[in-house]
């Protein structure tokens, strides 16, 4: 059995599988299994979207532990030895390490730590982004685990949530071993009305499961945490407020909150305050006013 398995999910992903085959193949750990799937070891039957991926590729995984890299990122070469070596040294079923954010004009490091006792709740709250690939876990704790329901985006939230729970102790390096490329031509940040609406509709599909779960399993999450995982299912909408569909879709999505949106613990003014210039129909008025254009925010 090998120590550690890396699940790489491949589709149209050209440029850039080379790059990160490289960053795999010249790991310092030897007991390694690399599965690529839809490309060399399996294939899927059809395009299955990134969530089925995963999943075929944690049935396929024999290792100890297992971690995923995405095909157009890259991670240092010393990352699953070191990340693994803890894991086993303070017998760890979880082990995070930070990461950088790299777009082309800046590459920034974020961190994926939690205080204990908080893991969940950072997650729910988007502090901590839930990236499988900053995650190595023992994969018994991923057995069982349902499939995100909503599509590709946020199922890593689904996957995270329900393997942190099952984790009897979690780990933390703060050395950001793996490094994010932003492309706007990705899932998560492609442009237009079109796409924002399919992230939406998986993000919100995907947030209702994570919900349900908590729900049936009496897991326990403080109130503001709940709201502000609500409202961040709604951020892909922003940008077209101004649309009338758009802008019912974003009101409707559990308007429960908008009670309480404005005194919830942890979200930012300036969320608070795009909030209710949306709620005024203002947002595009001001946008145009002010030439001031909300920044995109965490997909996580």
């Amino acid at each position: 059995m090998p120590a550690v398995s890396v699940i790489i999910p491949v589709y149209k992903v050209e440029p850039y599988i080379a790059r990160c085959a490289r960053a795999l193949f010249s790991q310092t750990m030897e007991d390694l299994e690399f599965i690529f799937v839809d490309d060399c070891v399996y294939r899927m039957p059809r395009n299955s979207g990134q969530a089925a991926v995963r999943m075929q590729g944690l049935a396929l995984a024999r290792g100890e532990y297992v971690i995923h890299c995405d095909s157009d990122d890259s991670v240092d070469p010393e990352a699953y030895q070191l990340m693994y070596g803890k894991a086993v040294a303070e017998d760890l079923d979880i082990v995070t390490c930070d990461f950088r954010m790299v777009n082309l004009k800046e590459a920034r490091v974020q961190s994926t730590v939690s205080e204990p006792g908080r893991e969940i709740s950072d997650i729910l709250s988007g502090k901590v982004w839930a990236s499988l690939c900053c995650r190595m876990v023992k994969r018994e704790l991923c057995e069982d685990i349902a499939m995100p329901e909503g599509g590709d985006m946020w199922e890593d939230v689904v996957f995270a949530v329900q393997a942190t729970r099952r984790a009897r102790r979690i780990g933390h390096m703060g050395i950001p071993f793996y490094t994010y490329y932003r492309r706007t031509t990705s899932i998560s940040f492609e442009e237009g009305q079109a796409a924002a609406l399919k992230r939406w509709e998986a993000i919100r599909g995907n947030v209702q499961q994570v919900l349900d779960y908590l729900s049936r399993n009496g897991v326990a999450v403080d109130a503001d945490d709940i709201v502000s995982f609500k409202y961040r299912s709604r951020y892909p909408l922003i940008p077209y407020v101004q649309i009338p569909e758009y802008y019912r879709k974003w009101r409707d999505t559990f308007p429960e909150i908008d009670r309480v949106f404005l005194r919830t613990k942890g979200i930012p003014a300036d969320t608070k305050f795009w909030f209710i210039l949306i709620h005024l129909r203002l947002y595009y008025p001001w946008k145009r006013l002010t030439g001031v254009f909300r920044k995109p925010e965490s997909q996580r």
